[in-house]
């Protein structure tokens, strides 16, 4: 016998077995018990949630030759010949593929036809929002007043695009989505009786990432158990849907709350180097955002997506430091990048700049506590050199709120460019010329600066500051390899007290 995918051969075969969805089982289960079954009904809600299956089990139960308390038998010939798909009575319509006007007129005369196997003709249109608005006109009167032994069961994950007309001729069944708890309990089972072994961390991992679908669940974990022989781990789980754990989700949010540029760029290189997809990255630290969002509010009550309790210790620290206005702020930046990334190619580069974003969203929250303590610059005419002091008593107070003011007016202009300039730091001005230094790690940064947008914005805002134009020179400060004579310039103007070259 061929095999049968998971969530085919673990499709509920009776209404006792259907998962979640008790409102809708109980009411239609009294409706077939009593004969009062509609003539029409819309089944409504997410993907995977038992909509196609509850209305096979109703195809069933009005098919079945012995009926057991609203429950079909299962061992009839009826029962037997719907769950093997012989039955011609029971039609399933895909709308996604049949949603033309002439198929809808041929469904129309076929359902004047009497029954041929059973008591009743079952007619299931699937995603019956994908059909044409000239297919829903045409089966406006049928649906209506259609013949006493005809049924039909509607389904769609959009109902929102139901003209009102079809649903005013239906009942109405709203499916909600599965719980963690009743996808965990159903994989459970199923490992159980397939003789599946699965570390418990594993399974919740699935259960999370099915988004409230069973059929998901069901198909990852075919997937997974196809993938690893023996048993399946937390890893082994995470290698096959190509998402990273919370672990590194705690550490990389931790790098962004600590200002750490270099570390941020260094673990998202890593983890697309390990084969992880920009996009999927995104997606996860979206997750991530929502937990510690919600922590914040619930603690202990909340409900994670992706963080274990066991690490749950982790976010007590990073609530503290990231308020709800930057975890706001953070995800908005973080969803628009997701879907940036369904039609871009520059995963990396786009990724990286979404978190430069969110380095640059807390360091102004965190400069803004001081705000009562801000310094005001009043215009300079001329350009005050920054001199060289002794080491170890160099104040250097001017010289921060000068560059805290000019990283203000590049901010006004371009926030990527003040995110990439923030890395920086103002080594001094000498004969027209500003030095603005990058350690070796920021390379990225000094690149990107370096680019003809990014640079005519920083001349734009030194010109208006100083009233002249500025030559901009880039260098790095701790490495002689990188831009010799600049260095060397820089120096002679300033003293090796601020321009350091280590080996």
């Amino acid at each position: 016998m061929a095999y049968l995918a998971l969530y085919r051969a673990w499709r509920p075969q009776r209404f006792e077995e259907i998962v979640g969805q008790e409102k809708a089982v109980k009411s239609l289960k009294n409706a077939i018990k009593e004969n009062r079954l509609s003539h029409a009904y819309l089944f409504a809600g997410p993907r995977g949630t038992g909509k196609t299956s509850i209305a096979k089990i109703i195809a069933k139960a009005v098919n079945c030759e012995n009926p057991q308390d609203g429950e079909p038998c299962n061992a009839c010939s009826s029962c037997i010949d719907i769950n093997n798909g012989n039955f011609m009575d029971v039609v399933e319509i895909d709308a996604a593929s049949n949603r033309g006007i002439d198929e809808i007129r041929d469904l129309r005369e076929k359902v004047r036809i009497l029954p041929a196997q059973g008591k009743r003709k079952v007619y299931i249109i699937d995603e019956v929002h994908m059909l044409t608005t000239e297919a829903f006109n045409a089966l406006l009167k049928t649906l209506e007043e259609p013949p006493d032994y005809v049924m039909f069961i509607l389904a769609t994950t959009e109902s929102h695009k139901i003209p009102a007309t079809i649903k005013s001729r239906c009942q109405i069944y709203q499916f909600r989505r599965l719980t963690t708890d009743e996808i965990v309990e159903r994989l459970r089972k199923v490992a159980e009786s397939d003789n599946i072994e699965f570390e418990e961390e594993a399974l919740l991992i699935i259960a999370r990432r099915a988004n409230g679908g069973m059929r998901d669940a069901l198909s990852v974990m075919d997937q997974i158990n196809a993938y690893k022989d023996g048993r399946v781990t937390k890893s082994d789980v995470l290698d096959v849907l190509g998402i990273v754990d919370d672990l590194f989700l705690i550490n990389l949010m931790e790098s962004v709350i600590n200002r750490d540029t270099a570390a941020v760029v260094k673990m998202i290189s890593t983890a697309l180097n390990e084969g992880k997809e920009a996009q999927q990255l995104a997606r996860e630290m979206v997750f991530y955002l929502r937990d510690l969002l919600i922590y914040q509010g619930l603690g202990e009550k909340a409900d994670f997506y992706v963080i274990d309790r066991e690490n749950m210790h982790f976010l007590d620290k990073q609530k503290a430091r990231a308020n709800q206005a930057f975890l706001l702020k953070s995800l908005r930046i973080m969803i628009n990048t997701m879907e940036k990334l369904r039609f871009s190619e520059g995963g990396k580069f786009l990724l990286e700049m979404s978190f430069l974003e969110m380095i640059e969203i807390i360091s102004e929250m965190e400069n803004a506590t001081s705000a009562s303590q801000k310094v005001e610059v009043k215009p300079q005419p001329a350009v005050k050199e920054v001199k060289k002091v002794n080491k170890g008593t160099r104040d250097n107070s001017e010289e921060k709120v000068l560059w805290q003011k000019i990283l203000a007016g590049v901010k006004e202009k371009k926030i990527p460019t003040h995110a990439l300039l923030s890395q920086g730091k103002l080594i001094g001005i000498k004969d027209d010329v500003i030095y603005i230094g990058f350690k070796k790690g920021y390379k990225f940064h000094k690149e990107r600066m370096e680019e003809k947008g990014n640079r005519e914005i920083l001349e734009e805002v030194l010109e208006k500051i100083f009233g002249k134009p500025l030559e901009i020179q880039f260098i790095f400060i701790d490495d002689e390899q990188y831009n010799d004579i600049m260095v060397k310039k820089a120096i002679e103007y300033f003293g090796e007290d601020i321009v350091q070259i280590k080996d």
